[in-house]
């Protein structure tokens, strides 16, 4: 087994021991790229569009990832999840994102139901928990000797309540945690995932999967 094939086993290893749902290494020419991810950014707006340090326009186009992207062999898709009701499936779109950038357990009047919170607090929660995996994950490359190691969460960076933004006098709160989503530079998750071997419903029925990803060496 070669040294690249023996840290990738470990790397699994660790993600799975420190509470990923599932991990898998797979050729880093089976990322995929597509305009139209980095697209559905701005049509329909997200509401983090411009707003968030780690979203677009503020970060790296798709074609700068691509092009790095080339660089890579191998990659390492670590992945969490959350089991839902059903419930959720009825909650107004823009009430689950106004929920989803509040604090977990964070409760407005109007809130659909207690099963919709319970889901979106898992939801949060794993999201969450990816975003730390990643980072760990990521660490863990680097001290192998995998310098270039990189890591991407999925969905928004969560780690603030509100990003303090472009143009603002402050900083990123945490510039060493913080990471971009694949689908902000422009990664097709689904297809990805699939190409990984670890394929998840969209729409969902019975949970949330998370996807974050890993670019080794």
């Amino acid at each position: 087994m070669s040294d690249i094939n023996k840290a990738l086993e470990e790397l699994e290893k660790i993600s799975l021991e420190k509470g990923a749902y599932r991990a898998k290494a797979f050729p880093a020419n089976q990322v995929i790229v597509d305009e139209r991810v980095r697209m559905k950014c701005e049509i329909p707006l997200c509401p983090h569009f411009g707003h968030c340090l780690t979203c677009p326009p503020n970060i790296m186009s798709v074609d700068e990832f691509r092009k790095a992207l080339e660089n890579y062999q191998t990659a390492l898709m670590v992945q969490t999840r959350s089991s839902i009701t059903g419930e959720i499936e009825e909650a107004d779109k823009k009430k689950v994102l106004k929920y989803m950038s509040n604090p977990v357990g964070y409760r407005t009047k109007g809130d659909e139901g207690q099963g919709v919170v319970n889901d979106l607090d898992n939801m949060k929660l794993a999201a969450i928990r990816l975003h730390q995996l990643i980072n760990e994950v990521e660490g863990a490359a680097m001290a192998m000797g995998y310098h270039y190691a990189t890591g991407l969460i999925g969905g928004e960076c969560m780690l603030c309540s509100e990003c303090v933004g472009p143009g603002a006098n402050e900083k990123c709160r945490f510039p060493y945690q913080a990471r971009p989503s694949m689908e902000g530079v422009g990664i097709d998750v689904l297809k990805t995932s699939v190409n990984a071997g670890l394929p998840f419903e969209i729409p969902p029925k019975a949970e949330i999967i998370w996807s974050g990803l890993i670019l080794v060496d």
